[in-house]
């Protein structure tokens, strides 16, 4: 495409988002910049016509992303001159999200220019979403090593210093959220001070757990710093999961049967909770199942918000399956991921201990024992950094959460203990996923799969770095050497490959006659 011709495809909307035209200008990012701060300024100059839609003009948005992704700094003086205009605006041109783009595309752009950011920020005239938008873009240029700590620090300390005693407002709360996540140690003092009158006692006393928490380290693969503290360099990526170009997408979902059964799960959970809330007694066993009565347990809970919850995690689930199923793998791991957040809160609050104790209290549209290793097996099938360090994060969650020395969830303490080894493995830490195994090896030394796992790992012949067979070999031998091992045949079946393999026919034989034997005593 000619430049000309992308940009005329850029110029308005329409429900499908122009995909090859954005990236052929990514392609053309020389030729192209010139013309898309001709549209920065087009808009500017005409923006009271276009935010009362007196002009169709929609390119802006297009602009701004693109400019973004090329790191262009022309385009950060246009982003300022539209963060002094009133909040309407800046949502009408950046969209209803602004407060989780504005951050990264200022740090995308930014010039260098720090009294532009001081004057959004320091404005009490300016809306407090957009002023703490500004604060959040010094702390992503902190995190890309563009701005130094002590600049970081000596701000806010400037910013806290000159709060008024009655200021609650949600920049001040920004700057609490950024000392936790940057762990900002030097503020220590001042911030127990100026938020000694906080409301949430829990979020004061986890800031003091980061600060006594001297292995905290940012890891910028993992929530919360992914997505929201990176620089913006998935222009397509991101537009493309914007509601504006899904409409016809998700009119094909509400009419499909995934949708349909979703929604009748969400109403009959609805009705049920209500009838048996009007036909309980107060000395009657509670309806959640906790085995107390009802007066000492959920008498005065608010249901409707575990009822929310519940029915925006079935949505999520639905639609992610269904995604999934068309093979749209990205959107379906963004619902999944969300339905995930929404599980934890739900186990928090009502001190769900096991994911068995999940589904058998809250039977939805699938249960999370399903839709969970689904979860999980995205990440582990994906090779970005990003999803194997949210892997990890998966374990940690749910070993906090969970209670997995439950008999019954043997099965995911094992999963999520050869997840872990694995992934680890993966990034480059092999005597730490040894470790992880060894560990567990040392409690069930017959955990036949925690061998498997660490063969596996030399057994590849596409991970040049880590491929030995040998080393595979002797993993398995170790693992036949244990007595009474669940599940022997998997260890005979690998063996009889490698040898095969190493051209010794004599074992390769042996160990299929094993493994022959063996199958055949299983079965009588």
């Amino acid at each position: 495409m000619e430049v000309n011709e992308i940009i005329d495809e850029l110029k308005y909307y329409t429900d499908k988002l122009p995909r090859e035209a954005l990236k052929q200008a990514i392609q053309q990012k020389e030729e192209i910049t010139p013309k898309l701060i001709e549209m920065l300024e087009y808009t500017k100059n005409n923006l009271d016509v276009i935010y009362n839609e007196e002009d169709d003009f929609f390119g802006y948005i297009y602009a701004i992303f693109l400019l973004a992704e090329f790191k262009e700094q022309k385009a950060f003086p246009y982003l300022i001159d539209l963060l002094n205009k009133d909040e309407e605006v800046v949502e009408y041109i950046i969209g209803d999200d602004y407060p989780e783009y504005l951050p990264r595309l200022l740090a995308s752009t930014y010039n260098g220019d720090d009294e532009a950011l001081f004057s959004i920020i320091e404005n009490k005239e300016i809306n407090e979403f957009i002023r703490s938008s500004a604060l959040q873009t010094f702390a992503i240029l902190y995190l890309y090593g563009v701005k130094k700590r002590e600049f970081i620090v000596n701000y806010f300390k400037k910013l806290l210093d000159e709060k008024d005693e009655e200021d609650n407002s949600y920049l001040c709360a920004e700057i609490f959220v950024e000392t936790g996540h940057l762990r900002l140690v030097e503020l220590e003092g001042i911030i127990e001070k100026t938020f000694k009158a906080i409301d949430n006692k829990e979020e004061i006393q986890d800031l003091r757990d980061t600060f006594k928490n001297e292995t905290y380290k940012i890891n910028r693969n993992i929530y919360p710093f992914k997505p929201f503290y990176e620089y913006i360099d998935d222009t397509i990526g991101i537009m493309e999961e914007w509601q504006c170009f899904r409409y016809k997408e998700d009119e094909e979902y509400e009419q499909s049967g995934d949708c349909m059964e979703c929604e009748y799960i969400i109403d009959k959970r609805n009705k049920t909770s209500n009838n048996t809330k009007i036909n309980i007694g107060r000395n009657d066993l509670c309806y959640c199942g906790s085995g107390k009565k009802y007066k000492k347990c959920c008498i005065n809970k608010n249901n409707d918000k575990d009822l929310e919850k519940l029915a925006m995690i079935d949505r999520f689930v639905s639609k992610a399956e269904w995604y999934l199923n068309k093979g749209e793998t990205k959107k379906g791991y963004d619902l999944l991921r969300m339905a995930w957040f929404d599980v934890q809160d739900i186990c928090k609050e009502n001190g769900i201990k096991s994911i068995r104790e999940y589904d058998e209290k809250y039977e939805g549209y699938d249960c999370l024992a399903n839709w969970l290793q689904d979860y999980e097996n995205i990440l582990e099938e994906s090779n970005e950094i990003s999803y194997l360090y949210e892997r990890i994060e998966l374990y940690d969650i749910a070993e906090e959460i969970f209670n997995l020395n439950q008999a019954s969830e043997l099965y995911w303490k094992e999963r999520f203990i050869r997840g872990r080894a694995n992934t680890q493995f993966r990034l480059g830490e092999e005597e730490r996923a040894k470790n992880t195994i060894e560990t567990y090896l040392k409690q069930k030394p017959d955990w036949v799969w925690g061998y498997i796992e660490m063969s596996d790992w030399y057994d590849n012949k596409r991970d040049e770095k880590n491929y030995n067979i040998e080393k595979s070999k002797k993993i398995l031998i170790r693992a036949e050497q244990i007595e009474n091992m669940e599940d022997i045949e998997v260890v005979y079946e690998r063996l009889e490959s490698i040898y095969d393999r190493l051209g010794d026919k004599e074992k390769s034989k042996k160990y299929d006659e094993k493994w022959t034997k063996h199958i055949k005593e299983d079965i009588n």
